[in-house]
């Protein structure tokens, strides 16, 4: 797949690539928002997909 960033340099990425990318992506933020919580002395939430999709 062809797509360009912000500033218009061209890239190639496979569909397979973008779909781990997203995943990953939204796992690092859930990660943030744990972090934040541990930080302000509150308990870490679940953020398996697993438990979303029961």
């Amino acid at each position: 797949m062809q797509c360009n960033n912000s500033k218009g340099t061209d890239f190639h990425h496979s569909i397979r690539d973008i779909l781990t990318h997203v995943a990953l992506h939204g796992q690092y933020h859930r990660g943030q928002i744990n972090q934040l919580l541990r930080a302000a002395d509150l308990e870490p939430i679940n953020v398996d997909f697993i438990t979303f999709r029961r």
